[in-house]
C-alpha cells in the first residue's frame, strides 16, 4: 500500500496537531510513458471483456515475498535482492538487480519479479532525502520522473535480467494483482486515476485502459467485481468520498460507476469490506460542539453499480479516537481508546440491520487486529507513564460477550523506550496461527549506550493464554520476520538473518546478510538512515489525537504522555498492504 505526500500532509493537520505525526511515502503509478521495451498507449479491442466465472487471486505487493526456497526483496537503498534459502541454516545473497529511485514493493509471477520504484526518496528520520550523492548515485539516482516498474527476468537466480521498465507519473494509493492484470490507483494533481496492465505475458505487458476522474484518493479495497476507491470529498468538509470502479472483466477492462458521499473521515483501508451485494465502510465523525465522535457503520446496497444505495447506518457514539477496524466474515471488530479503550463487535449477518453484538472494556488499545476464528489477536499499546507496545488474546466465541483470555505488555528490557514497528505498519506483525507463534519487532533505546536497539520479541499463543519467550536483536528495524524450514528469519532495510529458534527462550543467530553496509550509507549521505529506529525515522511512540486535533482525551493524559513520548516522523517505504 502506497501513501501520498498530500496524504500524509492532510493527517498531520487533522490528526497531529501537537504531538503525534502519520507517516507517508511517495510512491507509484500514473501512465506516461514506457521504454522501448512495451507500448506507451493503452491497448483497446473488441474481444470478449471476460466476465468473472471463477475467482481470481488477489495479491498485495510487499517488500519481501518468499516462493520455493527463494526470497526476492524490494530494499529501498539497492533495489532488488534475492537470497537463496533453500538451506535456511546457510543462506546465501544470489542475485542482485541495481535500480534507479528508490526500491517500494514487489510481485512475482512465475520467473519473473515486477519491482516498483519511485524518484522520490522520500523521508529519513523526518528529513526529505534526495539522490544527489555521486557517491551512492549510480545505484540510486533516478533518470526518470514518477514511478518506474522494472520487470526483472530471475530464472537465473545468479544472474538477474533486466527484460523492460515502464515510467508512470503520479501518486499511487494502492495497487493489487487480480489474476493476470495488474490495478493501479492513485491521483495526479486533483484528478484520480484507475491502470490496468496486463503481465500475462512479461515480455509483452500493456497497459489495457485508463480512467480519470475528478476526485480524491487515499486508498482502496479490492473485490473480485470492484475496486472501491475513498478519499476526502473535495466540495463538502468532513466528508469520505467513495468510487466504485467495475474490474469484473478478467481482460483487464475497466469502467467507472457510481460515486457516492459518506459522513465522516476513514482511519484506513481495513475500515472497508465487501460481500456478495454489500459493501461496508468506517468512518470517524468528529462534533466540536460537545468533543464527541460518532464512530459510523456503514452498509451499501451495489447490486447495481451505477446506483449504489444505503443500506443501514450504526452509529456509536463516543468521547474517544477510532484506533482500528476489521472485518471477518459476518463480523466487524473496532476498537477505540480515550477512556475505556472497548472492543465492539458487530453483527453483520443482516446487513440492512447491523447491530453491536458486544462490547468488552479494558486497558489500553489495539492498533491492529487479526481474526482467528473464535479468538482475536490485537497489537496495540498498553495506557500508562511507560505507553509500552502490548499483545492481547480475546475470546470472540460469544460475540455477545467478548472476553480478554491473555494480554502481554513488551517491557523495555531493562532498557528505556519501547515501541513497535508493528503499531504502525500491521506487515510488520508476524501471526503465525499453526505454529502459535506471534513475532512483535521492537525497538527500544539503551540509556548505557545512549542507542537504539532493534529485535524481535518471541510470544507463545496458544487457545487461551500468551506467553513472552525470548527476543534476539537485529541490525535495523525488523520490517517482516517468519518461519521457514524450522527456522526463524528477520528482515530489516540493512540486513537478513537466521534464527535458531530449538529453544524458544534462548534463540541463537545463524547467519546474517548484508544488503547495504553502514559504509555505503554513509557515503550516500544517509547517516540518518544507518540502523536503528533512532536514525531511521520511524515512530517509537505512536500517540494520535487529542482534544485539540478534533479527537478527545483527557488533557492530563495528553500531557503525561507529551513528557513521556518521543515522536517522531515516520517513513514508510510501501504498500498494502
Amino acid at each position: 500500500m502506497f501513501i501520498s505526500r498530500r496524504r500524509r500532509g492532510r493527517r498531520f493537520m487533522t490528526n497531529a496537531c501537537i504531538g503525534c505525526m502519520l507517516s507517508g511515502v511517495l510512491a507509484i503509478l500514473m501512465v506516461a510513458g514506457c521504454s522501448s521495451e512495451f507500448p506507451s498507449d493503452p491497448v483497446v479491442n473488441d474481444d470478449d471483456p471476460g466476465d468473472v466465472t471463477t475467482a481470481r487471486e488477489i495479491e498485495e505487493a510487499d517488500i519481501v515475498k518468499f516462493i520455493d526456497g527463494y526470497f526476492y526483496i524490494s530494499n529501498p537503498y539497492t533495489g532488488l535482492r534475492v537470497i537463496d534459502a533453500n538451506d535456511m541454516s546457510d543462506p546465501r545473497l544470489a542475485g542482485s538487480y541495481a535500480v534507479r529511485g528508490r526500491g517500494v514493493e514487489l510481485i512475482v509471477r512465475d520467473d519473473h519479479v515486477f519491482l516498483f520504484t519511485a524518484a522520490d526518496f522520500g523521508y529519513c528520520a523526518g528529513e526529505p532525502v534526495a539522490f544527489d550523492d555521486p557517491a551512492f548515485g549510480d545505484i540510486t539516482e533516478p533518470d526518470y520522473d514518477g514511478t518506474r516498474l522494472w520487470v526483472v527476468d530471475v530464472s537465473n537466480k545468479d544472474e538477474l535480467a533486466l527484460v523492460g521498465t515502464v515510467d508512470f507519473d503520479g501518486t499511487v494509493v494502492g495497487t493489487r494483482r487480480v489474476g493476470e492484470i495488474l490495478y493501479a490507483t492513485g491521483t495526479i494533481g486533483s484528478t484520480t486515476f484507475v491502470v490496468s496492465i496486463d503481465i500475462a505475458d512479461p515480455s509483452q505487458i500493456r497497459v489495457v485502459e485508463s480512467l480519470r476522474f475528478g476526485a480524491d484518493a487515499e486508498d482502496i479495497h479490492v473485490s473480485q467485481e470492484a475496486i472501491f476507491l475513498y478519499g476526502d470529498d473535495l466540495t463538502e468538509a468532513d466528508t469520505t468520498r467513495v468510487t466504485y470502479v467495475d474490474i469484473s472483466s478478467t481482460n483487464g477492462f475497466i469502467e467507472k460507476r457510481d460515486s457516492f458521499r459518506v459522513p465522516g473521515k476513514v482511519r484506513d483501508r481495513y475500515s472497508m469490506d465487501a460481500s456478495d451485494d454489500a459493501y461496508y465502510i468506517v468512518t470517524q465523525d468528529f462534533n466540536p460542539a460537545n468533543f464527541t465522535q460518532t464512530l459510523g457503520l456503514y452498509a451499501y446496497d451495489v447490486s447495481d453499480p451505477d446506483n449504489v444505495d444505503r443500506l443501514a447506518f450504526l452509529p456509536i457514539t463516543t468521547q474517544e479516537t477510532l484506533r482500528t477496524v476489521r472485518f471477518d466474515g459476518q463480523r466487524a471488530y473496532m476498537v477505540s481508546s480515550g477512556g475505556d479503550d472497548p472492543l465492539y463487535v458487530i453483527d453483520l449477518s443482516d446487513p440492512a440491520n447491523p447491530t453491536v453484538s458486544g462490547e468488552l472494556a479494558g486497558p489500553g488499545f489495539s492498533t491492529h487486529l487479526v481474526p482467528l476464528g473464535d479468538r482475536l489477536l490485537g497489537v496495540g499499546y498498553a495506557t500508562g507513564a511507560a505507553f509500552e507496545p502490548a499483545v492481547s488474546l480475546y475470546d470472540v466465541s460469544n460475540p455477545e460477550n467478548p472476553s480478554l483470555l491473555s494480554r502481554i505488555i513488551v517491557e523495555s528490557l531493562n532498557r528505556f523506550s519501547v515501541g513497535s514497528e508493528a503499531t504502525v505498519d500491521e506487515k510488520a506483525l508476524g501471526v503465525l496461527a499453526d505454529l502459535g507463534i506471534v513475532l512483535l519487532p521492537y525497538a527500544v533505546f539503551d540509556r548505557d549506550s545512549g542507542e537504539f536497539i532493534d529485535g524481535l520479541q518471541i510470544i507463545q499463543m496458544t487457545n487461551t493464554n500468551l506467553r513472552e519467550r525470548g527476543h534476539i536483536e537485529h541490525k535495523g528495524i525488523v520490517r517482516r520476520s517468519g518461519f521457514e524450514d524450522s527456522r526463524m528469519w528477520l528482515l530489516s532495510e540493512v540486513a537478513f538473518a537466521t534464527v535458531n529458534t530449538i529453544d524458544l527462550d534462548e534463540p541463537q543467530p545463524i547467519a546474517e546478510l548484508t544488503l547495504i553496509s553502514e559504509q555505503e550509507l554513509l557515503d550516500a549521505g544517509l547517516i540518518d538512515c544507518v540502523d536503528s529506529a533512532r536514525l531511521s525515522g520511524r515512530t517509537i511512540f505512536y500517540f494520535e489525537g487529542n482534544a485539540f486535533c478534533g479527537t478527545f482525551v483527557p488533557f492530563s493524559t495528553f500531557l503525561t504522555m507529551a513528557g513521556l513520548v518521543t515522536i517522531r516522523l515516520r517513513r514508510r517505504s510501501q504498500s498494502r498492504s
